[in-house]
């Protein structure tokens, strides 16, 4: 399976500041811009000013587009107190499949009152591990999320999946990072 790596080329230079009263625009000279560093989705502190930004972490272009597959998130029903399972499902459509070979990972973060088995969850990579899947196919990808209640009510468990689908011929392939709402009702 062929793996497309974006890439960015950085230049570096000596180059002096500009004289005082000068800016770099009619000195002549070039500006150091600051690159940002770090994950993608994590916070980062603006310089001098102790403001914490957060950058957009779910762009819709990362979602899973239905001409790709579909995922859907099943609602777990039951008694407060007992383990309920909710599973979540990619299905690729007619010209692709689920890459095996990617890196999945599901992250989710429960709600007060509601214990969950795992938190995070993997598959797949370049030994193509069926980890924590229930279902890991080229056709299927499944997690079983497990979940107790503290008391009878409706929560959400929020997450994130992060996996990858390719044309069946294997020209393309696009990384998925697919916010996910796991709702669990406790009577």
């Amino acid at each position: 399976m062929m793996w497309l790596i974006p890439f960015l080329l950085v230049g570096c230079g000596k180059s002096t500041p500009p004289a005082e009263g000068t800016s770099p625009a009619t000195s002549g000279k070039v500006e150091r811009v600051a690159v940002p560093t770090g994950d993608e989705g994590m916070a980062t502190k603006n310089a001098g000013s102790g403001a914490t930004a957060t950058p957009q972490s779910d762009e819709a272009r990362f979602h899973l587009h239905p001409d790709e597959g579909t995922l859907t998130v099943d609602k777990a029903e039951g008694k407060a107190g007992s383990e309920l399972t909710s599973n979540i499902k990619v299905t690729p459509a007619g010209a692709y499949h689920v890459n095996t070979e990617f890196p999945i990972k599901l992250t989710l973060e429960p709600p007060a009152g509601v214990k969950l088995a795992k938190t995070e969850f993997n598959a797949g990579g370049m030994d193509k591990k069926q980890g924590d899947a229930a279902t890991f196919s080229e056709q299927a990808l499944a997690f079983a999320v497990k979940a107790t209640c503290d008391k009878s009510g409706t929560y959400d468990i929020k997450g994130t999946l992060k996996f990858a689908v390719c044309t069946n011929n294997n020209t393309q392939c696009l990384p998925k990072k697919q916010p996910v709402t796991v709702t669990v009702a406790a009577n």
